[in-house]
């Protein structure tokens, strides 16, 4: 290296005695080299050296770049011949190019570490060291075009059942030690040729090319059936978790397909249809049937129509729901939904075309259609001296871009609403990947003074985890524990705790889908403050829910 090379340098440039080169590391240690006339050279580790106090015959050299110490350099002369003002100059000089090469070494270095760990990292989830999706979708696709056309290959898609309630009940250092536990089963039954990947959250997709090639054409599928049954036996085999004795039950979606009929991203469209065919099923594996696709010929006409309805103001409709307050009766806040009145299918609910909307290109345009809606009632109402903020719910999708702040910003603007009448609803599962670009534009919706709401608080991963990340202010209690609490306790505590979470952080509480007087009863007995449901008001036109919120704030009033 550079210290060993400067010794030997600075032994025969100055026919020294001995020299040491004390190098400074990037962990705080120091590490000697030390030669001698006789050619020997040693290196080891030393305390950092104190004050210079050279001999006589020694000249010490602090190295330095700039006010960065790198190093000290030590020359000892014979004693017949000690140093005099000529070496003095020439080991200034040495010591000071020394200095430069072992800084620039030390800066080459940290690059190829940086370089390769971040080369690493691109590819490899971080918690199961196994290939992430971007790495999956490359290498599979790579993968695919390698095979010939027509050789079948079937990709798994796998999700852990329950996998929530076990980060729940035991925390989330548990649910890590369930999916790298589930990443090491997997990689154990993969074969060679094999692809395996952590998609994200508890899902993990094993792309099978060894598939056999025979006659029958429903072989292949029988084939990854049966692959994907025994990996599933397999990965249920008792464990202990935090402690606690479980077996890792998994739902698996098959698809097998032709090399050259499809790309790894459709291929795991596909897969993720069948895993939900199985969960509905009551089974743990399903093969991929084309009949219950989603994205069939008939909804990408859905999307199509979608193009021309966004570009009318007449068929995408709001329909607007009020929260209200359990003591007064004054409304907290109204929930824009939106409806399709599609003019051949009829009225469509948000059901029937939201998820297709979300997976396509049109996601943008329609989330800023749907909030200029808004922000035109939520200014319709501000002129007619109705304080109420609205609600829209947010896609996942929707936190991913970067612009999307700046839009809501402008949009705010034209309408001349204030930034806090609007709430922004988002889920849980939203900020699960902890996606910087996620961080930064809740952030900045915070900082211009929108408010933030966790829809279907407690169905998420981790409720806890999610609050100590992202700064809200409302918790909307998801409508299955307030349908379920009276008669489970388990749901009845979820409520209670969410209540006491909220008043304890200062957030508000609306409790959703309160359909009888009973719920709401309950409700406020268990401390919780506003609700929204069909027991208080059906989502109502737009031209219909002034006069109702009129009708409330003149009600409540003292």
């Amino acid at each position: 290296g550079v210290a060993g090379a400067a010794v030997a340098g600075a032994l025969a440039l100055f026919h020294a005695e001995l020299v040491d080169v004390d190098v400074a590391r990037a962990d705080g240690s120091w590490w000697r080299y030390r030669g001698d006339a006789a050619g020997g050279l040693v290196d080891r580790e030393v305390a950092e050296p104190g004050p210079a106090e050279p001999e006589e015959h020694e000249l010490v050299r602090p190295l330095a770049v700039g006010d960065l110490p790198v190093g000290r350099l030590r020359v000892r002369f014979p004693r017949s011949a000690p140093p005099v003002g000529r070496d003095r100059d020439a080991v200034a000089a040495f010591g000071d190019a020394l200095a430069a090469a072992l800084h620039d070494a030390a800066t080459h270095r940290e690059l190829r570490q940086v370089t390769a760990r971040s080369s690493y990292e691109a590819v490899h989830d971080p918690l199961t060291g196994l290939a992430n999706r971007a790495a999956l979708l490359s290498r599979g696709d790579q993968t695919l075009r390698q095979l010939a056309h027509d050789h079948p290959v079937a990709l798994l898609l796998l999700d852990i059942d329950q996998f929530k309630e076990v980060n729940d009940t035991l925390g989330h250092v548990a649910g890590d030690q369930l999916l790298r536990l589930t990443a090491n089963r997997l990689g154990a039954l993969a074969r060679p040729g094999d692809l395996l990947g952590r998609l994200g959250g508890d899902e993990f997709a094993l792309l099978l090319t060894s598939v056999p090639v025979v006659g029958d054409r429903n072989a292949p599928m029988a084939y990854a059936l049966r692959q994907a049954r025994e990996i599933a036996e397999r990965l249920a085999a008792p464990t202990e978790i935090a402690g606690v004795r479980m077996s890792v039950e998994v739902s698996v979606g098959v698809v097998v397909a032709d090399a050259g009929a499809a790309d790894l991203t459709e291929l795991l469209r596909r897969a993720d249809i069948a895993m939900y065919q199985a969960k509905e099923g009551g089974g743990n594996v399903a093969g991929y049937d084309s009949t219950r696709d989603a994205a069939s010929t008939d909804q990408l006409a859905l999307l199509a129509e979608l193009r021309e309805a966004l570009e009318v103001d007449d068929q995408l409709v709001l329909a607007l729901q009020p929260a209200v307050d359990l003591a007064t009766g004054a409304p907290t806040g109204v929930e824009a939904l939106i409806r399709w009145r599609h003019p051949r299918r009829g009225w469509l609910s948000p059901v029937e075309f939201i998820r297709p909307v979300e997976n396509s290109e049109q996601l943008g345009t329609f989330t800023r259609y749907v909030l200029n809606k808004a922000l035109a009632v939520a200014a319709d109402w501000a002129r007619e001296g109705l304080d109420v903020p609205i609600s829209v719910n947010l896609s996942a999708r929707s936190l991913l871009d970067p612009r999307l702040p700046g839009e809501i910003a402008e949009a705010l603007r034209r309408h001349q609403v204030p930034a806090h009448r609007l709430v922004l609803e988002i889920t849980e599962t939203v900020v699960m990947s902890e996606l910087e670009v996620i961080d930064e534009v809740l952030a900045t919706l915070r900082s211009m003074g929108v408010q933030l709401a966790v829809d279907d608080f407690g169905t998420g991963f981790s409720s806890l985890t999610f609050l100590t990340r992202i700064a809200v202010d409302e918790l909307k209690v998801d409508r299955s524990f307030v349908i379920r609490m009276a008669d489970s306790p388990e749901a009845a505590a979820i409520v209670r705790t969410t209540v006491g979470l909220a008043h304890e952080l200062g957030l508000r509480v609306v409790a959703e889908g309160v359909e009888t007087a009973e719920q709401r009863l309950a409700l406020a007995e268990l401390g919780c403050t506003a609700a929204q449901g069909y027991h208080f008001f059906k989502p109502m036109p737009a031209d219909k829910i002034g006069a109702v919120l009129g009708t409330l704030l003149d009600e409540a009033r003292p």
